[in-house]
């Protein structure tokens, strides 16, 4: 069985796994948000070129 600060040591390590993960998702979340963002600017700026 393993010893006590055994556990605590890997529960802190699967919580600290955790929240990496979750912050590189919301990075990755933004990222993808603001690259979209550009592209539909970039979209309708041309497609406002060709109207003219």
């Amino acid at each position: 069985m393993l010893n006590q600060n055994l556990k605590k040591e890997m529960l802190k390590s699967i919580d600290i796994t955790k929240q990496t993960a979750k912050n590189n998702l919301e990075i990755t979340l933004e990222s993808y948000t603001e690259i979209m963002s550009r592209l539909d600017i970039m979209t309708y700026l041309l497609i406002q070129d060709e109207k003219k």
